[in-house]
């Protein structure tokens, strides 16, 4: 029966490589493991390539579905203002399943332009400046209008340098001419005195942390527990 029996462990002991060889293999190319690395590589370490992605899913299937990938590269902050513009953008134009959603859609809009404004980005300056205008044709919906802060950001709009190298076109004059009949003349003046004391605010920029070994501490252990053997040893 020794025989048997050798043979017997010989297929199990073949068995048994197999498995641990497939298991400690890399994933195939095009592969579950392959596909996970690829997007973990656009959306941390490639965040142009991702927005590059938001601008062409926006061109073929609109806002919504493109606003995810927007708010990824937006949040990188300091060096993608223009990512916070064009999602600013396309959240004034999104349409909720009711008008709360539609709301929360229009706070987020202000909120990114906002942020892509006060770092000196001109395409949002004049964004701002029309939305809370409050001007038929130009404010958006669900909006509270103020005319005084669109007049602001009109002012630092038209004063911006950086709106010639993009060939931005000025204020429209149904916005300007808007305003000039809503705010009155102490209001004109403060805007005009807080525009003069405008600065620059920017997001702080994103660093991606060091990747962790195996998704855990030192040698693929959970950080903060002490390896098995030290547990063993602590027991009285």
């Amino acid at each position: 029966h020794r025989r048997p029996m050798k043979t017997i462990l010989h297929i199990a002991l073949i068995a048994i490589t197999a498995i641990l060889i497939t298991a400690c293999a890399p994933p195939k190319r095009g592969g579950p493991g392959a596909e996970f690395g690829a997007r973990r590589a656009v959306g941390i370490n490639r965040p142009s390539s991702l927005l590059a992605a938001a601008r062409e899913q926006q061109a073929t299937q609109g806002c919504a579905k493109a606003a995810p990938a927007y708010r990824m590269v937006a949040s990188y902050g300091e060096g993608y203002e223009i990512a916070q513009y064009e999602l600013g953008a396309c959240l004034l134009e999104m349409t909720g399943a009711n008008d709360a959603e539609t709301a929360l859609f229009r706070q987020e809009g202000v909120f990114w332009l906002s942020r892509a404004a006060w770092a000196g980005d001109p395409r949002a300056q004049g964004k701002l400046a029309e939305a809370l205008s409050g001007a038929p044709g130009f404010a958006a919906s669900h909006i509270a209008p103020d005319p005084e802060a669109a007049l602001i950001w009109s002012i630092i709009y038209m004063s911006n340098g950086a709106r010639d190298t993009y060939a931005l076109r000025p204020v429209p004059s149904p916005v300007s001419d808007h305003l000039k009949n809503v705010i009155s003349e102490a209001a004109s003046e403060s805007a005009y005195a807080k525009a003069e004391r405008f600065a620059r605010v920017k997001m702080e920029a994103f660093v991606a942390p060091p990747m962790a070994q195996n998704s855990g501490g030192p040698q693929g252990r959970p950080q903060g527990r002490p390896p098995r053997r030290q547990i063993e040893t602590t027991r009285p």
